[in-house]
């Protein structure tokens, strides 16, 4: 929750001298005068710190209400982040190093309908960056999806031709709606082969009136590109609840962007994932940011921290209802800690979805990895 946030029905309130359109039930941006620092975060394990000024990208307004799924690689001096709008295309942001939480407007990375849910995939030796992300199908758009890619030269940002990646083809791929998406693609050293982890199915959410995924799914392939093949041919086990809630799906599961945190030869790995959620006792839906490892080379994983980052439950807070699909990243400014970037909801059905950042200790991933 940001501090000093103006409470008063626009278009009553006022930032900086700018009087606010009627976009949202209540003003958002913290107040100018915030002093800029991190702080315990509400809804957090203990020591995950929320960024004062979050969110630092806000939806742009009724028409296109979602920053959704920010993706980020630093390029030299540069943080390079990936969203998508809420009815697709992918936005471009750029922060430098010496601030990695305020990022500018550039071009966008692709104008196209449907397409949501990106993963940057920086190849430093060949200078290219490749874009995956799930691309809904026509005529069936928001009922059925693929992974799709596309590659660009870095500092020229012109993405060529789609590629299709990953198609749904197993029965647990094709539950509820026929969708593949949520790409994370890693290269495992261990095994010299391209890994993309994915998520699949739908399920729907009463009380926001969302379909989000249902299974994390594991696939392999020697070239970036594909053809990638089925690792696993049932869903991806993650073991371990979230106290005092149900999970119901998974949405997005990533290796966290640190050399601790790789999959070795040891079997060891830390990753971050997040599940939907559903609390029996009052129907309500929800989202939540938990802390994994695995044993088994990543074919499956534990849960460590189940509440890693989670809800605020803060009315009018801009993630007070879930917390969404992320990227990770070595803070520039402090490598003892590491920064993750997401997206959140701050509500259930007409909500809004921005983006914001957090930072935790390197520490956690040292104590995951060695159980």
């Amino acid at each position: 929750m940001g501090c000093g946030c103006c409470k008063e029905d626009p278009p009553h309130c006022s930032y900086n001298g700018e009087v606010y359109s009627e976009t949202r039930k209540h003003c958002k941006r913290p107040d100018p005068n915030c002093s800029k620092q991190w702080t315990q975060g509400i809804g957090a394990a203990s020591g995950v710190e929320d960024w004062s000024l979050n969110p630092i990208i806000e939806a742009p307004g009724l028409l296109n209400w979602i920053v959704g799924d920010p993706t980020v690689i630093q390029v030299d001096k540069e943080i390079i982040m990936f969203t998508n709008g809420a009815l697709g295309g992918i936005q471009r942001y750029v922060a430098q190093t010496t601030d990695p939480t305020f990022f500018e407007d550039r071009p966008p990375a692709l104008i196209k309908f449907g397409t949501v849910r990106p993963y940057i995939f920086h190849d430093q030796a060949s200078n290219t960056v490749t874009l995956f992300y799930e691309q809904y199908s026509a005529p069936l758009l928001f009922q059925a999806s693929y992974i799709a890619a596309r590659q660009a030269t870095v500092g020229k940002w012109r993405f060529g031709r789609p590629k299709k990646v990953l198609l749904p083809t197993l029965d647990w791929e094709k539950e509820g709606q026929s969708r593949i998406g949520n790409p994370f693609v890693y290269y495992n050293k261990v095994k010299g082969k391209y890994w993309l982890y994915y998520s699949c199915s739908s399920i729907r959410l009463d009380d926001s009136a969302i379909d989000e995924p249902k299974y994390f799914g594991l696939a392999e392939s020697d070239n970036l590109l594909g053809p990638y093949t089925r690792v696993l041919q049932k869903p991806m086990e993650i073991r371990g609840e979230i106290p005092g809630l149900t999970v119901k799906g998974y949405g997005s599961l990533k290796i966290i962007k640190n050399p601790l945190a790789d999959i070795t030869e040891d079997g060891g790995g830390v990753a971050l994932c997040n599940r939907l959620t559903l609390d029996e006792s009052t129907g309500v839906s929800g989202s939540t940011i938990s802390l994994i490892r695995t044993t088994d080379e990543g074919l499956s994983w534990d849960t460590v921290i189940p509440k890693f980052i989670g809800p605020s439950f803060v009315e009018d807070d801009w993630k007070s209802a879930y917390v969404y699909a992320f990227d990770t990243l070595i803070n520039p400014l402090d490598p003892s800690t590491e920064l993750i970037y997401y997206n959140a909801r701050n509500g259930y059905k007409d909500a809004f979805e921005e983006a914001g950042v957090s930072r935790f200790p390197v520490e956690f991933i040292q104590k995951a990895k060695s159980g």
